[in-house]
């Protein structure tokens, strides 16, 4: 009997999710679909959106030899991640454990909001504040949001913006 092994397969755009379902259906394959969540500004507001951390890309356990045509074949893959369609290259072990150990039992892994200093110059990264420079402050709410003094040319305001919006100048 063949071991599993873990290999990376290629998936149409935005084919993550489906082709992630279909090989779940099957007990000898397990499908590990690792996902960002992430701020951002659309449409006048930020909000939170889930994201693949690798688009296009999912990472499944089974034996090469027993599931690989079938899986190759199956709607929405593009190839089995390799040299060529025959040969494919396993992902170790070690790589799926430390991507797993950062997210939850749903495959979301949430970024560490930057690490900030009281004083520390910032810059907004995303948003209609796009590009200007404040000086982080505080945490307030459990790391939900930071205050910052905006620095403008002569005004100087305050702000709460959520923390993965900045970076650190």
């Amino acid at each position: 009997m063949q071991r599993r092994r873990w290999y990376c397969i290629y998936t149409k755009p935005a084919h993550e999710d489906i082709v992630s379902y279909k090989l779940s259906l099957h007990g000898q394959i397990e499908i590990f679909n690792p996902k960002l969540k992430t701020t951002r500004y659309i449409r006048g507001r930020y909000t939170k959106n889930i994201e693949p951390l690798f688009p296009c890309y999912i990472f499944a356990r089974f034996c090469h030899e027993e599931y690989g045509h079938m899986i190759t074949y199956t709607r929405g893959v593009r190839y089995i991640v390799g040299s060529n369609l025959n040969t494919p290259c396993e992902v170790e072990p070690e790589i799926i454990e430390y991507l797993r150990s950062m997210a939850d039992e749903n495959h979301i892994i949430q970024p560490p909001p930057p690490d900030l200093r009281p004083g520390d110059e910032v810059i907004i990264k995303e948003g209609p504040l796009k590009g200007i420079v404040g000086i982080f402050q505080y945490r307030l709410k459990a790391s939900e949001r930071v205050l910052i003094l905006l620095k403008t040319i002569s005004y100087q305001a305050r702000m709460q913006i959520d923390p993965a919006l900045l970076v650190r100048r």
